[in-house]
């Protein structure tokens, strides 16, 4: 009830509830922008655009239990524009790392583990759009199938289908990177499970 009453005030004009709104999705959307992006001052930009279009188009937004979807669905779109702008594959910013929390990651001073880190982050940013939407809304986001379809547009069979590819050109691409122990069976900490 109090999310539905913000949202109503957000769709007054009220400041001070958009700023609340904001606030509670702030550092998943965050780490979602850099994620996309893989630069810290594209992921603020990406996060900037993205509440400004919001404050202008939430009047339109029938469901307040969606405002999430509707979201993530608005961000997913701007990073994509603002990335092909700055330019196709972004590199990880290195020296931002340290300072950078990522949702579901804590970066510690373990050189190898940031090695690691980042091997990941430059394979995730090889994939294509369609393919990296899909692995950081199901995996850094910890989305379902059925969200992640409704922030994309698509069914949800597509979405198991691009998990598929993504996961497969993920491995190819990390088989030197880990040991054969590790085999990519899990990212962020969610199991790579082939029958999502």
């Amino acid at each position: 009830m109090k999310f539905k009453n913000l949202i109503d005030r957000c769709k007054l004009g009220e400041k001070e509830a958009f700023r609340e709104l904001f606030q509670g999705i702030e550092k998943e959307a965050l780490a979602t922008a850099y994620l996309i992006s893989g630069n810290r001052g594209i992921s603020e930009d990406i996060l900037q655009e993205t509440y400004i279009k919001c404050i202008r188009e939430i009047k339109n937004l029938r469901n307040e239990g969606a405002f999430k979807t509707w979201f993530f669905k608005i961000m997913i779109r701007t990073g994509w524009d603002l990335c092909n702008k700055h330019s196709r594959i972004v590199p990880v910013d290195i020296e931002n790392q340290s300072q950078v929390h990522l949702h579901g990651f804590q970066y510690e001073d373990d050189i190898a583990n940031c090695e690691l880190k980042l091997t990941v982050h430059n394979a995730i940013n090889k994939l294509n759009d369609k393919l990296k939407a899909v692995v950081i809304l199901y995996y850094f986001n910890d989305m379902s199938v059925e969200e992640v379809a409704k922030i994309l547009g698509c069914f949800k069979a597509t979405v198991k289908s691009r998990l598929f590819y993504a996961r497969n050109q993920l491995k190819e691409e990390l088989q030197y990177s880990f040991s054969d122990d590790y085999n990519l069976k899990k990212i962020n900490g969610r199991e790579c499970d082939h029958g999502v």
